[in-house]
């Protein structure tokens, strides 16, 4: 009876609490408005525009028949696990938990991702596992189990095939994938796969197995982008196979593509697998080591950010305004807001992020960005509007709440 009386009393003071409504969440310091108002509505727009419009992902034509590019696909889904988080509406992870299932029938046997556009890339199989793991803990146990298995052989199949190497960095990935077979393997130096696939995928499988050798790999593969990185801050992207090699010094062309031609996008997805180490690895002296390096590509960030907000060199392309780098940059938000956070309060970045918020809320900017929410942009405007919006989403979440978009 005494024990009956005790759980009466208790759920008597919990219903009594519940009536009293809970206190607001601080705005976050981020948004161009103080209240995050209108960066919480342009949220909400993207989320029930990818619900309606981006469900499987955007369709690509590939050899005549429609795919998906599973790295947009992977942030389009982010982005609604945020939303959901957020914003609690069930319809965003219902939608994102489908595609989640979609892409793990798409595995191929060997363990490896088309990419939805002809080659597998490691980088771009890297952004969308990324959204199994901030998925994992909304999931039910059968489905959090073949997601580990789905990821384990993914990782498995990189070791045996040689795509790790002794520097620390990781592949590209292979040429062709015809009839589910793989031919080609392209096994140069790739940053971005490096730090996708090795900064952040192998992050998580440390954090979930706690196997020191994935927490190795996912560290070294980091410092070898690091230990890339110009005086200046600028971090070179690196992929020989396609005319960006670190050998090639003093080839004008070369050296364009290695400096100059991606540089925003590149930070950006640096950012990405680093910032995943760092709030994932549990190793302070990696980290505080990686953080010192990272330090003057922080301060490039702040002193080139654009007067409208965001980054980008100027195009060389007739007719367009933008360069293919600005596409893939949002991410850049999700970047310094971690630093900020987890590393050094500096006004500066609070600064910055705000300033590319406002940018992202001003109708026509974000059009000319190539936000799909704000109408359709002709093609001159040379950007690829399915990675601006999705990425985009990723960024407007840890705007409205700095981190969401990684806590695993």
């Amino acid at each position: 009876m005494l024990v009956l009386s005790k759980r009466l009393l208790i759920t008597g003071i919990l219903i009594i609490l519940s009536t009293f409504p809970l206190p607001a969440k601080d705005a976050s310091p981020f948004c161009a408005d103080a209240g995050c108002t209108a960066t919480r509505q342009t949220f909400k727009e993207l989320c029930d525009f990818i619900v309606a419009n981006k469900a499987s992902g955007p369709v690509l034509t590939h050899h005549g028949q429609p795919t998906t590019a599973i790295f947009i696909a992977g942030y389009y889904m982010r982005t609604l696990v945020a939303g959901y988080e957020i914003l609690g509406d069930r319809r965003y992870l219902d939608t994102a938990i489908a595609y989640g299932d979609t892409l793990l029938k798409e595995q191929m046997p060997n363990g490896y991702w088309a990419s939805g556009y002809g080659p597998v890339y490691f980088a771009d199989t890297g952004s969308a596992l990324g959204l199994l793991i901030v998925l994992y803990k909304h999931i039910d146990q059968d489905r959090q189990k073949r997601y580990m298995d789905a990821v384990q052989l993914y990782v498995n199949s990189l070791e045996k095939d040689g795509m790790i190497h002794a520097n620390g960095s990781i592949a590209v990935g292979w040429e062709h994938v015809i009839d589910g077979k793989l031919t080609q393997p392209i096994l140069d130096d790739y940053t971005t796969s490096s730090a996708l696939t090795g900064g952040e995928i192998y992050t998580w499988m440390y954090h979930m197995t706690k196997q020191e050798e994935y927490r190795r790999t996912a560290y070294q593969s980091m410092h070898w982008v690091l230990s890339t990185m110009r005086k200046d801050g600028v971090i070179p992207y690196v992929l020989a196979a396609y005319g960006a090699s670190l050998e090639k010094k003093g080839e004008p062309r070369n050296d364009f593509f290695v400096w100059d031609e991606l540089r925003y996008l590149n930070t950006a997805y640096v950012g990405e697998g680093l910032l995943s180490f760092d709030l994932h690895s549990g190793q302070d002296a990696w980290k505080a080591e990686l953080r010192k390096m990272i330090k003057p590509n922080i301060e490039w960030l702040l002193a080139t950010q654009n007067p409208s907000g965001n980054w980008s060199g100027p195009s060389r392309e007739p007719g367009c305004r933008a360069t293919f780098d600005v596409s893939r940059t949002p991410g850049l938000a999700n970047y310094l807001i971690w630093y900020y956070e987890q590393v050094d309060q500096d006004p500066r970045i609070v600064t910055a992020v705000r300033k590319f918020d406002r940018f992202l809320m001003d109708p026509q900017e974000g059009k000319t960005f190539g936000l799909l929410t704000r109408g359709k942009l002709s093609t001159t405007e040379c950007n690829n509007q399915d990675s601006v919006t999705s990425l985009t989403g990723y960024a407007l979440s840890d705007i409205l709440d700095p981190g969401i978009s990684s806590r695993w």
